[in-house]
């Protein structure tokens, strides 16, 4: 059973529709890895995003996939194989991303200053 929001999403706000595809710790960084559009296999995924519980990041992929974020692929094969793709509206998102990275860079030391500074 997916999990089903307490909350609806308000609909007449669209910063909310916009976090609302995006608003979970991974999702963004998920598109991130995804961004060059070369097809990724799930523990490729799981590798770059080693902080990541493997079981939250496929909950996230899938919720992605059904939002029309990502595709998903699945080979006939034995053992069966499957890999991830960003899609035209996940690639959409990248402005939104490349902004948040930039923000980050250039506020850098409040985050030194929060958690510390790089080991």
């Amino acid at each position: 059973m997916a999990y089903e929001k307490k909350i609806p999403v308000d609909l007449d706000c669209p910063l909310r529709l916009t976090m609302s595809l995006i608003e979970s710790k991974w999702k963004s960084c998920i598109l991130d890895e995804l961004r060059s559009g070369n097809a990724m296999r799930p523990n490729k995924i799981h590798k770059s995003l080693p902080e990541a519980a493997p079981r939250v990041l496929d909950i996230q992929l899938k919720e992605m996939v059904e939002d029309g974020l990502v595709a998903k692929t699945i080979y006939a094969e034995l053992p069966p194989r499957s890999e991830y793709v960003i899609t035209e509206l996940g690639t959409s998102l990248l402005p939104i991303i490349d902004a948040m990275l930039r923000w980050g860079e250039e506020h850098i030391t409040l985050f030194e200053k929060k958690y510390g500074s790089k080991k």
